[in-house]
């Protein structure tokens, strides 16, 4: 399989025979663009005389016979100007015969046949230099050896998703120092946590880093829910690479309440920083992972999620970096002259790379939309600015002005949808949308039309999906087409765009025809912003800390009762979100939105509106189904009603019901108190859920409290004694430390052997620790950190005065 030479643009193609040329020779190449300097792209300048000149000519798929014009053009104008060696470089395909056509055309120079290099002569000296593809990312990631590699039958079928993502946008991606920076956290701490801005290209780099896995012999995995993805796949002994993306939530933590999955997650992360066969990527909106944190009291203290963050921001990409973003969708987007010139013009594409508001989402989406714009080509510079000064300003050009009504329609609903959907489903979304205005149904043939004319800018469409159906299992018949918005931005977007046209959010709650659907319209009515939404919803539902301040709605008055008629109607309605099965590489699963979250949500948006939205039926059908749920669930699974618990206990007219649940969950609790965690539980149950206490449970409680005074010692010596490391004996400490705190018992009643123990293992540390390298003075450490170079190895290129410039100059010269 040949190397894909197309995906490199020129600036690309010129890096690539600069780094073969000084790899063969052991020298320091400059490189020019053209135009600067005619005939020369790179130069060996030794003694105070050029000694070698090399031009590039990248036609990548071309033959002689196409090209033979311009190389007939290019000896005409340099003449005899060169006396050195000179040599001629392409990505077209040539024979021994062409080259020796090429070396008579420029017979007033040095250009010999060994010296003329086609595209077989490249792929033999990048087979002869290895390294020089490897640090050429795009011709990596598409050569033979990665892609025979990546394309194996059992591994494309675990992994084709990531595999064809990242080779479809191979073409624009650069590297940054962040992904340098992932890597050495990977082999430090096993674990890296990417960070950042939405459209900064956290989950970019999270792929790209896991295809640098696969290649090197890596299972990869992908946890679609949560940690027990990750779990059921887990294979001691094999090198395994986890990815688990947008763990938090793309815009809610109410994914994310189950009161134990902190602790599953922060167990998982300290399991796999102690095993060398095992990796975990994760990324996640920085605030989201700032609000969680403050919620979840084992992530706050997992020092692995600390040592391993990775904060994906603007500092991670210099000026050039950012320059090749852009530049790249520049040259690969079909844009005319004119469009190129009004960037180039008094360099103004140094306004887009210093902006403040530079984003790789946003660039691309100019630059692919830019040609259904009807704006002036030679107005695409201001175009690109605008959007960065007001990206909400380019999502409203687009869908308000280039869009028709059916399009427009048809992306409200997949917004409300936010996650992949089956096209059958999306089908039935939309009719139900369509009833609502009386207006023409989309047949599925007209809806296959809209899809095709919306992906790209705005959605993706995955054909031929393989389906687990959790009833039926997977069968080979059982495909389907799956589609998801493009870009999560856009959600974002339309979420402002309702808050000011509320007859439109009147008829999306009426016609909602999933659950899903009315639970997003609820998050954006709850509040102005979902980040603060997320904070006043988790704080609420786990610690009862109800605000008292006045919110003001979103919604126009009167329609926070059909969106809380849509809730009511959809609770019971299947679910129509689907993600990558836990079951079978490359398969997707439906997505099931538990009962206990529907009903949560209908208690939030009730609870802004002054608990008027419920009646007392509804209430009490709520509290049949929850105690239901807790004489069947596993005792393991009863915190997970606490959050629906503490809402409930908030109404007098079901008290005695609540009260009822609440002796039921506590009664599963008291069955399970293997640690301290398990006495908290059993704890909160009658104190940190607001429900009036009875007489069962005041005297449950006394005497969970005895047996937790016994307890407490005997689990001290035990634990003491079964923990062999610092971070162990630590966290130990802490669980009893908690549980003695939230029992008003002091350290005395416990925790004395585990803080001799752990003392033990400190001084331990400190005497076997290394200190070899303490007389090292700090110019030597930071040679080594920076990996500084032997005397024989090559020195590192130095670039032109100003790369920039140079890089957009090859826009001009075709």
């Amino acid at each position: 399989m040949a190397r894909n030479y197309s995906d490199l643009s020129p600036h690309d193609f010129e890096v690539l025979v600069r780094d073969l040329l000084q790899a063969s020779l052991g020298v320091r190449m400059e490189t020019f663009p053209p135009g600067r300097d005619g005939g020369v792209d790179i130069r060996l300048h030794r003694n105070g005389e050029e000694s070698l000149i090399a031009q590039c000519k990248h036609s990548p798929g071309r033959t002689f016979v196409q090209i033979k014009g311009q190389l007939e053009s290019e000896a005409k104008k340099i003449g005899d100007r060169f006396s050195c060696r000179y040599i001629l470089a392409t990505s077209a395909s040539l024979t021994r015969q062409n080259k020796q056509e090429i070396a008579a055309m420029f017979t007033r120079v040095q250009l010999k046949v060994d010296d003329i290099w086609g595209v077989d002569d490249l792929d033999n000296l990048l087979r002869l230099y290895p390294e020089v593809e490897v640090n050429n990312f795009k011709l990596w990631i598409t050569s033979s050896a990665v892609l025979e590699h990546l394309l194996h039958p059992d591994l494309y079928r675990r992994s084709s998703g990531l595999v064809d993502r990242i080779i479809k946008r191979r073409r624009l991606y650069v590297h940054s120092e962040a992904y340098s920076d992932s890597l050495r956290m990977l082999d430090e701490h096993h674990v890296c946590v990417i960070s950042g801005e939405p459209g900064i290209g956290k989950t970019t780099l999270a792929e790209t880093l896991l295809v640098k896995f696969l290649s090197d012999g890596w299972e990869v995995h992908s946890a679609s829910t949560d940690v027990a993805d990750i779990e059921k796949v887990w294979r001691p002994g094999i090198r395994q690479v986890f990815l688990y993306d947008d763990f938090l939530g793309q815009n809610s933590l109410l994914d994310n309440l189950n009161k134990n999955e902190d602790s599953r997650l922060s167990d998982l992360v300290e399991r796999i920083r102690d095993v060398g066969d095992k990796l975990l990527i994760m990324t996640t909106r920085e605030y989201i992972l700032q609000q969680a944190r403050q919620i979840h009291e084992r992530l706050q203290s997992s020092r692995a999620l600390a040592d391993g963050k990775l904060i994906l921001d603007l500092s991670h990409y210099t000026a050039e970096q950012k320059a090749r973003i852009f530049y790249n969708h520049i040259h690969f987007a079909d844009l005319s002259d004119a469009a190129r010139e009004s960037v180039l013009r008094e360099k103004r594409y140094m306004d887009v790379i210093r902006h403040a508001n530079f984003n790789p989402r946003i660039i691309e989406l100019v630059t692919r939309n830019f040609e259904n714009s009807e704006i002036d080509d030679r107005s695409f510079f201001e175009y690109v600015l605008n959007a960065l000064n007001d990206p909400r300003e380019l999502w409203e050009r687009i869908f308000e002005s280039q869009l028709s009504v059916a399009e427009r329609g048809l992306l409200l609903v997949l917004a409300t949808i936010r996650t992949r959907v089956e096209l059958r489903d999306l089908h039935r979304a939309l009719n139900s949308y369509e009833l609502t205005d009386g207006g023409r149904l989309t047949d599925l043939h007209g809806l296959r039309l809209l899809l095709k004319k919306l992906e790209g800018t705005f959605i993706e469409v995955s054909t031929n999906v393989a389906l687990d159906d959790q009833v039926n299992g997977l069968h080979p018949r059982n495909r389907a087409t799956l589609i998801q918005l493009a870009n999560p931005s856009f959600v974002d977007y339309v979420s402002s765009y309702l808050s000011t046209h509320t007859d439109e959010i009147h008829q999306m709650a009426r016609g909602c025809h999933f659950f899903e659907q009315a639970e997003t319209l609820a998050l954006w009515e709850l509040g102005e912003a979902s980040h603060n939404l997320v904070v006043r919803i988790a704080f609420d539902a786990f610690f009862g800390a109800a605000r008292q301040e006045r919110q003001i709605p979103r919604l126009a008055p009167g329609n926070q009762k059909v969106l809380m008629d849509a809730l009511m109607r959809l609770a019971s309605v299947e679910s129509c979100t689907w993600v990558d099965s836990p079951r079978f590489y490359g398969v997707a699963t439906r997505h099931e939105v538990s009962t206990r979250k529907r009903h949560l949500v209908i208690l939030i948006l009730d609870h802004k509106y002054g608990r008027s939205l419920l009646g007392e039926d509804y209430l009490v059908r709520i509290v049949q189904i929850l105690a239901e749920r807790l004489s069947q669930a596993d005792p393991w699974l009863v915190q997970r009603e606490f959050p629906l618990m503490r809402y409930l206990s908030r109404y007098e007219s079901v008290e005695s019901w609540v009260v009822a649940a609440r002796d039921l969950a506590a009664g599963r609790l008291l069955e399970i108190l293997e640690n301290p965690e398990h006495f908290q539980d059993a704890l909160s149950v009658f104190r940190g859920l607001g429900i009036k206490p009875s007489k069962w449970s005041e005297r449950s409680e006394a005497e969970l409290r005895r047996r937790f005074s016994s307890f407490a010692s005997e689990w001290d010596w035990a634990e003491a004694g079964r923990v062999n490391n610092v971070d162990e004996c630590e966290g130990s400490l802490f669980l009893l430390q908690e549980a003695l705190a939230d029992f008003d018992l002091h350290e005395s009643s416990g925790p004395v052997a585990l803080m001799d123990r752990l003392s033990m293992l400190q001084e331990e540390v400190a005497q076997g620790a290394d200190f070899s390298d303490e007389d090292l003075d700090e110019s030597d450490i930071d040679d080594r950190a920076r990996g500084q170079r032997g005397e024989g190895d090559v020195p590192s290129y130095e670039q032109p005065s100003n790369p920039i410039d140079d890089l957009f100059q090859t826009l001009i010269y075709p």
